[in-house]
């Protein structure tokens, strides 16, 4: 099986997985007074899928998907600014005060920041890599700096509130998944298709596993 055999069967599974995962969420949420949170990261499913509808699209036709900027790179670029954007702002808000009893839960989540740099510098920064590949992985590799950061601290701090306590399932899956996105970049850089198949695989289960878990969650709030 061709290399380009690998990349299909795993946008294909991704975009399956996501697909699944958005229409749940469709259903779950797409009606009036429902949580705008829950919409959002449902929107984060679609991007995924619609993205990766398109990337398979272009293996079948035979165009590249690793070295050019298409739309299939926004599926995943709106995927990770929905997950960014669902906990900035107001829901970090309601837990963290930003009295110093909490600063050691905004320093640790620094640390998976931190390591989406890492990853782009050793893997892309200082390497050969065509000009192209290294913005779209800078793109990549700063937003899922942005949104591990918010998903890894709402994971660890205290939630006397209740409210980001029953949504830590969410917030590991998705940090999970932005990691996920971090190998995936690294892998087809170096056209390791054996590994891209394998993320894939692990991409569109998590996907409909996340729309899922943000369901179970708002659930509870009203407990």
């Amino acid at each position: 099986m061709s290399g380009m055999d690998l990349y299909l069967i795993a946008n294909i599974i991704t975009c399956v997985g996501a697909f699944a995962g958005f229409i749940y969420g469709a259903a779950k949420f797409f009606r009036p007074k429902k949580a705008v949170y829950a919409q959002m990261i449902t929107f984060s499913a679609g991007c995924m899928a619609f993205g990766r509808l398109y990337q398979a699209i272009r293996v079948l036709t035979g165009s590249e998907i690793v070295n050019e900027f298409h739309l299939g790179v926004l599926g995943v670029i709106g995927t990770l600014m929905f997950f960014f954007s669902a906990n900035f702002g107001l829901m970090d808000s309601i837990v963290d005060d930003g009295s110093p009893d909490l600063r050691k839960y905004r320093v640790f989540p620094a640390g998976a920041s931190a390591v989406a740099v890492a990853v782009y510098l050793i893997f892309f920064f200082f390497t050969d890599q065509p000009l192209i590949v290294k913005v779209i992985a800078l793109i990549g590799s700063c937003l899922i700096a942005f949104a591990s950061y918010y998903n890894l601290k709402h994971f660890i701090i205290p939630d006397e509130f209740g409210i980001i306590r029953w949504l830590r399932p969410y917030n590991l899956l998705a940090l999970i998944f932005e990691f996920l996105c971090l190998a995936e970049m690294v892998a087809q850089s170096h056209r390791m298709a054996g590994l891209v198949l394998v993320i894939g695989i692990l991409m569109g289960v998590l996907m409909l596993m996340i729309v899922v878990a943000v369901d179970r969650g708002i659930k509870k709030w009203s407990i």
